[in-house]
């Protein structure tokens, strides 16, 4: 039987915010949620809590969720993201279809103090970096803390911000669209340059994706005289004239490698 639950999810405008979340409760009185994004029923435990609670306010109690549902795609438990935001189908044409974040948020349970917690930071600035998002949110319902990345993935300078309000998280993450929105036209710019055959571009989309293994890119190569095709993922750049990756088809414990001089266009980049 469904019963409706209320649970603390921060303060909002200054006021005590409690999401409302729909539950059913089960044989030996567990309490289990449907996620709303990942359509599935899970056991509602102390972390589930406070992440079904975030999730509502993302998608329901924020007073932005009408302009975030036209360009943001949320996602649960992806790649062991807690939650996440990405522009909604982000696509070049029909040949091209990108996942470019906007957050990456790191849900502990309620009684897991976050300040002073460099573990649960480290955590959240792996899955930034492997992302290629500048954008973080960690968050127990009790404590918020914003963390950014500014400059080099891998050199970057990192900013450490505790938020007293979820009204600060909703202007933070409508930035961080504004940002990312920005970030699509590099892709899109890059995208045009390497179907036309520019392989510096190339490079370029890789270091804006990451290492993104969802994503196959379709090369346009020479070989031999002639020109084929080949599905590439795990795309790795080892210097400035090539790069090594997997492809379909192909088993061996060596990577394939393709030099600049090989590459003729990009042909298509899109999901496994």
């Amino acid at each position: 039987m469904a019963v409706c639950l209320q649970a603390p999810c921060f303060r909002y405008y200054d006021s005590d915010l409690f999401a409302e979340l729909s539950v059913d409760e089960e044989r030996g009185a567990d309490l289990l949620i449907k996620c709303p994004v990942r359509c599935r029923a899970y056991s509602l435990t102390p972390e589930e809590r406070v992440r079904q609670a975030l999730v509502w306010f993302l998608l329901e109690g924020a007073n932005n969720t009408g302009g975030w549902r036209k360009r943001l795609r949320f996602e649960v438990e992806l790649r062991s993201l807690d939650v996440a935001a990405f522009l909604a189908a982000e696509t070049v044409h029909d040949r091209f279809v990108f996942n470019i974040p906007v957050l990456v948020v790191e849900t502990k349970r309620q009684e897991r103090k976050l300040k002073g917690d460099v573990e649960v930071v480290e955590q959240l600035k792996t899955y930034m970096v492997r992302e290629r998002c500048r954008a973080g949110l960690i968050f127990n319902a009790r404590e918020a803390i914003w963390l950014s990345l500014n400059g080099e993935f891998t050199q970057g300078s990192w900013k450490e911000d505790h938020l007293f309000d979820l009204r600060e998280v909703e202007q933070r993450l409508e930035l961080a669209t504004g940002d990312a929105t920005l970030i699509a036209l590099n892709y899109k710019n890059a995208v045009n340059r390497a179907a036309a055959g520019d392989f510096d571009s190339v490079l370029s989309l890789i270091s804006l994706i990451g290492n993104d293994s969802r994503l196959t890119f379709t090369l346009s190569i020479r070989f031999r005289g002639n020109l084929s095709s080949v599905q590439a993922f795990g795309i790795r750049v080892p210097d400035a004239n090539s790069i090594t990756y997997r492809t379909r088809g192909v088993v061996s414990r060596n990577r394939q490698q393709l030099n600049r001089r090989d590459f003729h266009s990009l042909l298509a980049v899109g999901p496994l």
